[in-house]
């Protein structure tokens, strides 16, 4: 469904167990953020959990916003223009979505009172630097709590020590090159909103949702294509009703034998 004004002008809101005002949009199969102006940014938590959104961003200025819950979407893509959006925000969940390159998580950089990030249940989360790059770069080092672990001062000097240069405190070469937006993240982006439009399609069978387990496996699919064709091989796939049940090779190869 689509994020109307009046839908959100109307959308429940209540007091969590913190005691913060929260506005709850979760488990609509939302495709984007839209529209939240309505609400006149009178909440602290924004829960879009369960949804379907593919860009984490369009969240106008929010002051007052210090969380917003997000897990459970197909969110591959962090918009630069959210953070002066939400200057206060606290914590940022994240928990089973679609990022899939370090350089995706360069607009939270920004948010620089941020202080509890998870990103369980992503791509990204594999990547060899993971927890050095978002302990370096992620609110400007000022992050205390990554994935529910507190973050200890040994895992801040190795990150410094990985990523800075060790005479001139500058990022050096690694860091540049983790900060270089990948051809994965510009196909996880593309993929992950066709996976918004096909979110009816499974196999066996055009017209069910697909399953977290069947969304899984397409994200992991993503995440293993080393080229625009197997990207464009996977998106017809899903077109055709066909979830990859493995690697890249693998699943276009079923695709082909089963059209």
């Amino acid at each position: 469904m689509r994020l109307t004004p009046d839908y959100v002008s109307k959308a429940p809101s209540h007091l969590n167990p913190l005691k913060e005002r929260e506005l709850e949009l979760r488990g609509l199969q939302i495709p984007v953020i839209e529209n939240l102006a309505s609400h006149q940014g009178s909440y602290d938590t924004l829960n879009l959990t369960d949804n379907s959104i593919t860009v984490l961003g369009n969240i106008p200025h929010s002051p007052r916003l210090t969380a917003i819950h997000a897990a459970q979407n197909q969110i591959s893509t962090i918009s630069p223009s959210l953070p002066p959006n939400i200057p206060n925000l606290v914590t940022l969940v994240l928990t089973n979505n679609a990022i899939s390159s370090l350089s995706t998580l360069l607009p939270l950089e920004s948010l620089t009172s941020l202080r509890h990030l998870v990103l369980r249940g992503n791509p990204v989360t594999e990547h060899e630097h993971y927890k050095e790059f978002v302990v370096w770069k992620v609110a400007k080092g000022n992050l205390h709590v990554l994935d529910y672990s507190r973050i200890k001062d040994s895992l801040r000097e190795q990150s410094k020590k990985l990523l800075l240069d060790s005479s001139t405190g500058l990022p050096n070469s690694l860091a540049h090159q983790l900060s270089i937006p990948t051809t994965s993240s510009v196909s996880s982006s593309a993929f992950s909103s066709n996976i918004n439009k096909n979110a009816s399609i499974a196999k066996g069978g055009k017209g069910r949702l697909m399953t977290p387990d069947e969304k899984r496996r397409v994200v992991e699919a993503l995440t293993r294509a080393k080229t625009s064709e197997e990207v464009r091989k996977l998106e017809r796939m899903l077109a055709d009703g066909i979830v990859p049940e493995g690697g890249v090779e693998e699943s276009i190869k079923e695709g082909v034998n089963g059209s």
